[in-house]
């Protein structure tokens, strides 16, 4: 028996198996899909069945045999099931194919069709270029170029033949217009070459006109012509309000008069002016051509085209007006008046005067310009919180009116608005009538426009000191000075009050010398912080909490706080500046502490009485020359209240009372309102006492107390230039105005004559100098006598006799238009001047003093002179003593108008420098020279 093949078993097992798996795959085809998965539920359901029913009795092997055959169905089933998704896939992407194919021949038969629409729509359209010609209309034609006979010959033949005639008239038009504009140009140029020629002869004649010009410049003035002709000012006048044409005529009569340092402007938009001139006029037209059409009525019918155009510009202004009520009942004119009043202390204020449409009201904004705009920074508040007009009209928010139709006016108003906002809620207008600028009605009076038949119940009669009328004349020109001098006072008070706030940034609180002795101090008084507070911050403190309720401060006043310390001891020193200041003066309120986290309220007596003092009394005792430092005044009772408490422990201990009562029995008999120090030296019996209570304390803190009054002069024997001169030295300071043009040659004579005079007598020439701002065309010179009086008389026997020196003296005098001289001594603790090698610009400033004061001065520049040794600055400083007297001369060195600015701003920061130099004089003149 021959053995099995094993090669040929195999083989036959693939072919078998192929076969197997071919007849599968044709199943598979025929069957449906949902016939695969109606199968793969039987299956699972068998299966979960099987498992159910064995599988407490049956072993884990045993099951497994019993789910195999379940399992190879499965993978059967899957593998069936896969074989059709094959086939359907390939099936799908075939029919994706074909669609693909059919889109993309789709498409390009749509741009072959396109295309041929493009070219047919071209073949139609078809023109020739000569078609392109903007030929004249066919009546214009046959009037000027044909005949009668022509006519009807053109018109019987074809259109082609007209237009080809047309055409060559066309063209023989072109030809005699292209001539025409030959002979035109050959006149353009004859024209430009006899305007070359006259512009020339102009030239010419220019510099004989301006000459002309500038000859009757006076007499233009003296009449009041303005011959510069401005066109954009005078279209702006032209168009200006009937009520601010009044007013600007007001203020430039005004300007004439009183103040030329008033300027007046006309602010505004002419593009917005033009837009609402046409808008306007458009209105206009479309009404009157209503009335033209609606008076001509042909049988009875009425042209409703235009009424019905009227009917829609009526219906667009009721939207806009809707749409934007408050623009429209507020708006304001385009063009506004603008004044500019400038002070002495370089603030500018600023008057925009804007007049409504629709109220037919002037109103008005306020603004301030600083001239240190980083001061203005930190508290500009203080200018703009309440408005500056308030000061002419107490207690006036700008709504009340002079007479009782502008309040009809006015309430008629506010009941439209409020009508207004019954159907518009969103449109809050009632609130803007009372804020729109602060109407001011006064201004309606000033420009005459309406008579006051209702004398204002408000107005107030200015302060005597001002010298103003009343502000209820009939002259608009003395009311408009009451009002200008008001703003004036006013923005003067408020900047006063801003530097003096400013300055305490820097302050020093330095104590008496005599002070140190004291053996239990050991240091100075401490500024520690100064800082804004809130209303609200001193509702709730101690110290101001009875003053609140009281009413004495309100949430319109301004509130700081600042705090000292002296060794262990605190204290804190609260201010309340009221918005009427000065008409209000400010509080001091004080609080001890030894914690740095709580201040104590205090209730001794003698600080209560401190307090009343400084916020009651000793203002009132103030200098007038020193209120413009109240502030500064004020807070210098801190040393003094710090020193006592720090001896007595007051207001922080309160078993020492029994001390302060034994000391001061009489304090709460009504003298509470005595200075305090003045209530320890009365009423200790024994002086004794005070001494062992704390030694000198009273003595040293009084005298320190005399800034609330006047100094006591002390009594100098010998005249005052004995007292602040120390050298023999006599100076001579001449000032010569020179004419102008002639600063040269006069500079060579007076170099040839000071040469001279220098070599024949013992006069030394230290300085020569030509003004560059201030006084131009000056020339001041500086001769130093070394042999004090005597060598003035020498050099002036010199002047008067020596024929040489003199004839050089009248070559110089001859250029001059002015001169003046004065003999001067210099200031012992200034220092003589001493040559300098660089080149500097020189400062020299000139200060009248009053008579009596020149010792007072010397001893305040005393101190102030070391502020301004840090780079050299101090040249010479003189004080007068034949020509005019009472006058200081000082004279500094800069290295440039910029290093002038740096230092002169350094000293301003420097703490001290303004209380020395805040009373320099009534008059002070300042010329920059080199």
């Amino acid at each position: 028996m021959a053995l099995p093949d094993p090669e040929q078993d195999s083989q036959s097992e693939k072919n078998d198996v192929q076969i197997f798996f071919e007849k599968e795959d044709q199943d598979a085809c025929s069957v449906d899909a949902s016939a695969f998965t109606a199968q793969f539920h039987q299956i699972i359901e068998h299966l979960l069945m099987q498992m159910s029913t064995e599988k407490s009795t049956l072993s884990v092997d045993e099951v497994q045999e019993n789910n195999l055959i379940s399992v190879a169905l499965l993978k059967q089933l899957n593998r069936l099931f896969q074989y059709k998704n094959s086939i359907l896939k390939e099936e799908l992407q075939k029919v994706i194919k074909e669609v693909e194919q059919k889109f993309t021949k789709l498409q390009n038969a749509q741009q072959e069709v396109s295309l041929i629409v493009k070219e047919k729509e071209h073949h139609l359209n078809f023109s020739s270029d000569d078609q392109k010609i903007a030929l004249i209309p066919l009546e214009q034609f046959f009037s000027e170029a044909c005949t009668d006979e022509s006519k009807k010959q053109l018109k019987e033949k074809c259109p082609q033949e007209l237009h080809t005639a047309r055409l060559a008239w066309e063209l023989e038009t072109r030809k005699r217009l292209g001539e025409e504009i030959k002979q035109l140009e050959e006149l353009n140029k004859k024209i430009i070459a006899e305007n070359s020629a006259l512009k020339k002869k102009l030239d010419e004649f220019n510099p004989l006109l301006l000459s002309v010009i500038k000859a009757v410049r006076p007499l233009q003035e003296l009449v009041g012509w303005d011959s510069t002709n401005d066109t954009l000012y005078q279209e702006r006048l032209q168009h200006l309000p009937r009520p601010l044409f009044f007013i600007f005529m007001e203020i430039i009569a005004f300007n004439d008069i009183y103040d030329e340092k008033i300027l007046v402007s006309i602010k505004g938009d002419l593009a917005k002016l033009a837009v609402n001139l046409s808008r306007s006029s458009s209105l206009q037209v479309v009404s009157l051509d209503v009335s033209e059409m609606e008076a001509d009525i042909v049988d009875g019918e009425i042209l409703t085209n235009v009424g019905s155009q009227l009917d829609e510009s009526r219906v667009d202004e009721e939207k806009r007006m809707q749409e934007n009520l408050r623009e429209y009942h507020l708006s304001v004119h385009p063009l506004s008046v603008q004044l500019e009043i400038s002070l002495d202390n370089g603030c500018v204020l600023l008057l925009k005067l804007q007049y409504l449409t629709r109220l037919k009201l002037l109103s008005v904004h306020t603004n301030v310009q600083l001239p240190n705009e980083a001061s203005a920074a930190r508290f500009s508040h203080f200018l703009f919180n309440e408005s500056l007009l308030d000061f002419l009209f107490p207690n006036d928010s700008g709504t009340t009116c002079p007479d009782v139709a502008m309040a009809a006016k006015l309430q008629y108003y506010k009941c439209l608005f409020h009508f207004a906002i019954l159907f518009q809620p969103r449109i809050d207008i009632a609130e803007e009538i009372e804020t729109v600028g602060r109407m001011y009605f006064w201004l309606q009076r000033l420009g005459n426009l309406m008579p006051v038949t209702q004398q204002r119940s408000d107005v107030t009669v200015m302060r005597t000191d001002m010298n103003l009328s009343d502000l209820n004349v009939s002259d608009s020109m003395d009311f408009l000075f009451t009002v200008i001098a008001a703003m004036k006072r006013r923005m003067r008070i408020r900047f006063s009050l801003l530097q003096q706030l400013i300055s305490m940034w820097s302050l020093e609180l330095k104590y008496p010398d005599s002070v140190a002795s004291w053996s239990s101090v050991a240091g100075a008084v401490e500024f520690l912080s100064w800082r804004c507070a809130t209303f609200a911050d001193f509702q709730i403190h101690d110290a101001t909490k009875r003053q609140c309720e009281n009413k004495l401060i309100n949430n319109n006043d301004w509130f700081f706080k600042a705090s000292f310390k002296l060794q262990t001891l605190q204290l804190e020193v609260l201010l309340a500046i009221s918005c009427k200041y000065p008409d209000v003066v400010p509080k001091l309120f004080f609080c001890f502490s030894k914690n740095s986290d709580k201040y104590t309220s205090f209730n001794n007596e003698i600080v209560r009485a401190m307090e009343r003092h400084v916020n009651f009394v000793c203002i009132k005792k103030i200098p007038p020359e020193y209120k413009d430092e109240v502030l500064s005044v004020q807070f210098k009772c801190v040393p003094i209240l710090m020193h006592l408490a720090l001896h007595l422990n007051f207001g922080i201990d309160e078993n020492r009372d029994s001390l302060i009562d034994n000391l001061l029995p009489n304090m709460h008999r009504g003298r509470d309102r005595e200075p305090p120090l003045a209530c320890v030296d009365q009423f200790i019996s024994s002086r004794a006492n005070l001494f062992r209570t704390f030694p000198d304390a009273a003595v040293n803190c009084r005298l320190f107390f005399n800034f609330f009054g006047k100094s006591k002069k002390k009594e100098t024997s010998g005249g005052h230039s004995s007292l602040i001169s120390d050298k023999n030295y006599v100076y001579e300071i001449s000032y010569h105005n020179v004419q102008p043009g002639k600063m040269e040659s006069y500079l060579k004579n007076y170099e040839n004559y000071s040469q001279l005079l220098e070599h024949k007598s013992s006069a030394q020439l230290l300085g020569s100098w030509s003004a560059v701002y201030g006084t131009e065309d000056q020339a001041i010179h500086l001769w130093r006598f070394i042999n004090g009086y005597a060598g003035v008389d020498e050099t002036f026997q010199l002047r008067v006799r020596d024929k040489e020196i003199r004839l050089l003296s009248d070559e110089f005098a001859k250029q001059c238009q002015q001169r003046s001289s004065s003999l001067a001594l210099s200031f012992a603790f200034w220092g003589e001047p001493q040559p300098r090698c660089s080149e500097n610009l020189y400062e020299i400033r000139t200060y009248i003093l009053k008579a009596g004061t020149m010792l007072e001065w010397a001893k305040n520049w005393e101190k102030a002179i070391n502020y301004r040794r840090k780079e050299d600055q101090n040249v010479a400083g003189f004080f007068a003593q034949v020509g005019r007297l009472c006058k200081v001369t000082h004279i500094w060195a800069y290295k440039s108008l910029e290093n002038r600015r740096i230092l002169r701003e350094d000293s301003w920061r420097a703490p001290g420098w303004d209380m020395h130099v805040a009373y320099t004089g009534t008059e002070i003149w300042c010329n920059v020279i080199s």
